[in-house]
């Protein structure tokens, strides 16, 4: 039964008298793309979707949905538009990603209804290479002193370039221009997780990338080059992002990272007998070295808890199904269920853990948001009480607005075309019944402040494709915000 507002108020009572300033407020932030591969022609990864299923790339993902893409028919129909997820029109409508006027406004509302801090997606394609001699390319970040090959343009030894940025870099822009007392905190959510980039990376040695030339031979995919890779990506985020007074630090000084789906790295490294706590400390190493005291890393995890879901569970190892081709696949295995893998992150190097999106407790899965608040009360009590003892590990509460996939096909893409578990993007939440969720968080957060830690982390600003954006729309208005600032 769901809780009334009155019920509400007297349970805010109950939780003590711990001020909202003594929490943190955190949102995750998904940045989009332009899915058209031509520069002059911006078909954005969001809008696209929503306004129609024409120009909508997730529809026509023929590795996900198979041959025909998605199939809409009478038991599968076509929903859409979805436009009541329009930003509303202070933000002009659907926006282009790099408008500083947008970003400008997104800062405001964050900040002005009780949003600290976001945590942005960051996403890395390892296996670009790029040419400093090439006036395009020159800016593009390279350690300083690194080699390159001047016979090719000053065509970088060490690959790998940050993909999908510009909002990230025009959000810093205008965050700067902000008084102190108004700037937001912004944290790196890295998201290894993408089974495409690992492939192309792979894919670096097969003949067909040699004879076009897309790599020279010696530029392989081995141990050594992937090592150095992790290496590039930790200085780009100490010299490019560390450094800045706006960057979510501890309160010791350590910069704060948070990691999306670490099993997914776990499992790729595996592959050159690396142990994802060596990576771990490789960065620690690198950013102690630069003069910070160390990394916070917080692992955003989840997966299945039931045996019935074994093969979906989260792999922690990858094997070639041809070691001589490996660009052409492999298998995941030595899959845990979320519950063993937990208590794992500790000694793999993390110093806590929050979520994205909950799906499941154990048999509990999500068909309404009724259901989405019991699975997070079933995680939240769990993991409260598992760390109970530990106050060097932090379980940043999750909250999430709700899940629906449908703009992007549905829940969960597979061959035949059709999504297997549609019922799942009807978990959908109003502003009562978010703010039901965000009262509970708040009590979790209060009875476990002591070794829980004091932040609260929101799926999400506008995970727009997956039905989990605060941000203001026609269609909510200002009122997952409202609740926030009500209720934080």
């Amino acid at each position: 039964m769901e809780a009334s507002v009155d019920a509400k108020d007297g349970l805010l009572e109950n939780t003590g008298n711990i001020n909202s300033d003594s929490f943190n407020v955190g949102v995750f932030f998904m940045p989009s793309w332009n899915v058209s591969g031509n520069e002059k022609q911006d078909i954005d990864s969001f809008w696209s979707c929503i306004t129609g299923r024409e120009n909508c790339s997730f529809l026509a993902d023929k590795s996900a949905w198979g041959p025909n893409g998605r199939i809409y028919n009478s038991r599968f129909p076509y929903e859409g538009p979805y436009l009541n997820k329009k930003p509303i029109e202070p933000l002009k409508g659907f926006y282009k990603r790099d408008d500083p006027e947008v970003a400008r406004k997104q800062l405001d509302y964050m900040h002005d209804y009780g949003i600290d801090f976001f945590a942005y997606n960051w996403f890395f394609g390892r296996h670009y290479y790029y040419h400093k001699n090439f006036a395009p390319q020159a800016r593009v970040y390279y350690p300083e002193n690194w080699p390159t090959d001047m016979s090719r343009d000053g065509r970088v030894a060490v690959p790998g370039v940050e993909e999908w940025d510009d909002q990230l870099e025009v959000l810093l822009q205008e965050n700067a221009k902000r008084p102190k007392s108004k700037q937001l905190k912004f944290a790196l959510n890295w998201c290894d997780d993408s089974e495409d980039r690992w492939i192309h990376w792979l894919r670096m040695a097969s003949p067909q990338n040699i004879n076009s030339r897309t790599n020279y031979p010696g530029e392989t995919p081995d141990k050594e080059l992937y090592l150095k890779v992790h290496d590039k990506i930790t200085l780009l985020w100490i010299d490019k992002y560390f450094h800045r007074d706006d960057y979510l630090k501890d309160e010791t000084g350590r910069p704060v990272v948070y990691f999306y789906f670490p099993h997914d790295t776990e499992s790729r490294a595996s592959y050159y007998g690396i142990g994802l706590d060596a990576l771990l400390k490789r960065s620690q190493d690198l950013v102690k070295k630069a003069g910070f005291p160390g990394v916070k890393f917080i692992a955003v995890t989840s997966g299945a808890m039931t045996s019935s879901q074994q093969a979906y569970a989260m792999p922690t190892s990858w094997k070639p199904i041809d070691p001589k081709q490996p660009w052409l696949g492999g298998k995941y295995a030595n899959r845990l269920l979320f519950q063993d893998y937990v208590p794992r992150l500790k000694a793999l190097g993390f110093d806590g853990m929050t979520a994205y999106i909950y799906h499941d407790f154990y048999d509990q899965d999500n068909k309404s948001y009724a259901d989405m608040r019991k699975t997070y009360q079933g995680h939240w009590d769990k993991w409260s009480k598992y760390f109970k003892n530990d106050d060097e590990f932090d379980y940043q509460v999750p909250v999430a607005m709700g899940w629906d996939r449908r703009p992007a096909g549905g829940t969960w893409p597979q061959k035949s075309g059709f999504p297997s578990e549609p019922l799942k993007d009807k978990v959908i939440s109003d502003k009562s019944s978010f703010k039901v969720k965000l009262t509970a968080a708040r009590k979790v957060l209060v009875e476990n402040q002591r070794t829980n830690g004091n932040t609260l982390m929101v799926c999400c600003w506008n995970e727009y494709l997956e039905g989990n954006h605060i941000e203001p729309t026609v269609g909510h208005g200002f009122d997952y915000l409202e609740v926030i600032r009500e209720i934080f």
